[in-house]
């Protein structure tokens, strides 16, 4: 079935947002709500933010034609009467949703598709208010949805094959990261998840294993989600502690006792203390306080006491058959924004930790959430205990990474890695370096490349270190780090190959530093480089305050370091930091026109080149990345770090004050 006219219910956040993404894919749309003025508001917001996409060149249509496709209407029959797709967004509430389907099913088409926005009720409980049940399915998508970009297509009992293919093609249309949920299960996939999570969370502050400052710095630092739980309860929306209370009294409903909700839930919730709305929840909002998660407040809690028992609600989905792993981790990644996959930070953790902190939990508190359920216990039994043992919930090794893309040209001998971690900017963690000189050793072993490329996935090149290593607060993990970059990034300047770093957008800190340590560097006229370490209390530490100045001369590496001056493509020619610059439209071609010149020459006369090079001028570049390396320990558990980044993450002026 080809859908053509979109009509929504419900024009609140959500639903303007949905109609505003459909008419942009090019979709009729028609939004519905009970009164004109709510439908004035919703077409207002949608104008709005259509006219800031165009003037920042996300939008590539007129405003007036989008919104040409665009009706609005109070009167649920003209709304459906020819609707080839109607989606709900309507409250959370079953009775006021019951209402609203049989309504729509008495004026829709009888081959019209019915789906709701629901997060939380049951798709199979929804479709019995109507009579045509296998047309009907869930179709969740993420607040706001022209960010996030996941959507949650959700089986009911009677859901239909076509219906489920059909609402795929739609959502492909609307640009929607997908996930299916095979099964209706209380919280889906995604919130599943995060909901008990927090529940975990609020159950480790009633324990007495960490302060709600220590338990969200944990979070919000060391395993670098966007927040921390208790921050994100309190400010999302103003303050949703009642929509969580709520959840988890379902949870108990269909789940059990023990997905009840934590006393600091309960006990918020019936206080009225909802979040920052009320003035109070985890946090003191009153007489406008403001609150900020302490950097290395949390750099004692135990982050396995939080991960364990979310993965091993993950697990309950893969062995129910709702969902598979990669689909687990696409949906925390653009549903919640987390730095990566759920279960590859299990594999990372080790499946036989995750397994031993269940158990512990189980043995303390007895509760059935802690069971350790078949899927890990299978696995750890098989060996399977993640990325050591070269396999876990995913398989590791050579072109099974996480982070990073591998492909090979071999009619033009030429070997791509793709910095794939574009919903963080592709920052690098320690994985992420560890798999790109897994790369490099693939590729350097491999005859038919003859050069290789770097260049990052989305929008930049690379963002440089991920921050979330600071927040140890131990001198030796910020080193170990340290050593990992200056390891990788040396590989790259002896490799026998030639190695090419294609700039295609923003390359920041280490990004750059790993452009530096490239052989040639191909920059799109999109593209800026920057070196801004010491907005954050640091200093280049992988090679940037070596490299730089060697290709461009002391005075201006102390221009872009110590002045923090972003480099556009044009100076970076004129500076001799890009070989090349191309328009974004001409970039690969570009970069392939280079290689291509590079892997048509001779490989032996390459390698031996580049040892010359690197080995004839080396003598003061090996000194000065000693210095270098041995001087960012003395900074990297300073205070005046933990103030920088803090400062960064909550978007203010830093106050440095020296130590």
């Amino acid at each position: 079935m080809e859908v053509r006219k979109v009509a929504v219910l419900g024009a609140g956040a959500m639903g303007h947002a949905i109609a505003e993404l459909c008419a942009i894919s090019g979709y009729e749309v028609v939004i519905r709500d009970i009164k004109e003025e709510i439908l004035e508001r919703a077409y207002e917001k949608i104008k709005s933010g259509l006219e800031r996409d165009r003037k920042k060149g996300r939008l590539k249509e007129e405003v007036s034609s989008v919104l040409s496709r665009i009706k609005t209407t109070t009167d649920v029959a003209s709304a459906v009467k020819d609707a080839d797709l109607i989606i709900e967004a309507i409250p959370e509430i079953l009775d006021l949703k019951s209402q609203v389907f049989q309504e729509v099913e008495k004026y829709c088409r009888d081959d019209a598709i019915i789906a709701t926005n629901t997060s939380s009720l049951s798709i199979t409980q929804l479709s019995e208010f109507l009579n045509k049940k296998d047309r009907f399915v869930g179709l969740h998508f993420f607040n706001p949805p022209k960010i996030m970009r996941l959507v949650e297509i959700v089986y009911g009992k009677y859901t239909s094959e076509e219906t489920i293919k059909t609402v795929e093609e739609v959502s492909k249309k609307l640009n929607r990261v997908i996930i299916h949920v095979r099964k209706d299960v209380p919280g889906f996939v995604v919130n599943r998840i995060f909901v008990t999570m927090a529940n975990e969370a609020a159950w480790a502050l009633e324990n007495g294993e960490g302060t709600v400052e220590e338990i969200d710095s944990a979070v919000k630092y060391r395993m670098g989600l966007p927040m921390g739980l208790f921050e994100l309860h309190d400010l999302l929306g103003g303050g949703c502690i009642d929509v969580s209370y709520h959840v988890l009294e379902y949870y108990r409903e269909t789940l059990g006792e023990s997905y009840r909700p934590a006393p600091p839930f309960e006990r918020l919730f019936k206080a009225g203390h909802l979040g920052k709305k009320s003035g109070k929840g985890f946090y003191d909002w009153g007489e406008g306080k403001t609150n900020e998660v302490p950097l290395r407040a949390g750099k004692d809690f135990d982050i396995l006491r939080l991960l364990a028992p979310a993965v091993n609600e993950a697990a309950w989905l893969i062995e129910k058959g709702v969902a598979t792993p990669e689909e687990i981790d696409l949906g925390v990644l653009y549903g919640l924004n987390y730095p990566r996959g759920l279960l590859r930070m299990a594999d990372d953790a080790g499946l036989d930790a995750i397994l031993k902190k269940l158990e512990d939990l189980y043995s303390e508190y007895g509760e059935e959430r802690y069971r350790p359920n078949p899927v890990i216990v299978r696995l750890v039994e098989e060996g399977k205990t993640g990325r050591k043992s070269g396999e876990g919930f995913f398989k590791y090794g050579p072109f099974m990474y996480e982070f990073v893309r591998v492909s090979i040209d071999r009619e033009k001998r030429i070997g791509f890695i793709k910095l794939n971690r574009p919903q963080r900017a592709n920052a690098l963690n320690p994985t992420f370096l560890d798999e790109i000189c897994s790369a490099l050793d693939v590729l350097e072993r491999d005859d038919d490349v003859r050069c290789i490329v770097i260049t990052g996935e989305g929008r930049n090149f690379c963002a440089g270190a991920d921050m979330s290593v600071f927040a140890s607060g131990k001198a030796e993990d910020m080193l170990e780090f340290s050593e990992k970059g200056h390891k990788t990034f040396t590989k790259i300047e002896t490799l026998s190959k030639p190695v090419i770093a294609a700039i295609n957008g923003p390359a920041m800190g280490g990004g750059f530093e790993l452009a530096l340590a490239c052989d040639l560097r191909v920059v799109s006229k999109k593209a800026v480089l920057a070196l801004p370490e010491l907005n954050l209390g640091l200093f280049p530490g992988w090679g940037g305050t070596q490299r730089l100045v060697h290709i461009v001369g002391m005075s201006r590496a102390k221009q872009a370091i110590l002045m923090r001056e972003p480099v556009d493509a044009d100076r970076a020619y004129e500076w001799g930091i890009a070989n090349y610059v191309a328009e974004p439209d001409e970039f690969m071609e570009k970069v392939t026109e280079v290689a291509e010149k590079i892997a048509d020459g001779p490989p032996l006369a390459y390698k031996l080149v580049k040892k010359v090079m690197y080995y004839g001028n080396q003598d003061h570049l090996r000194t000065g990345l000693y210095l270098e390396a041995a001087s960012g320990g003395n900074v990297a558990v300073s205070e005046d770090i933990a103030e920088g980044i803090q400062a960064f993450m909550y978007r203010r002026k830093p106050n440095f004050r020296g130590r």
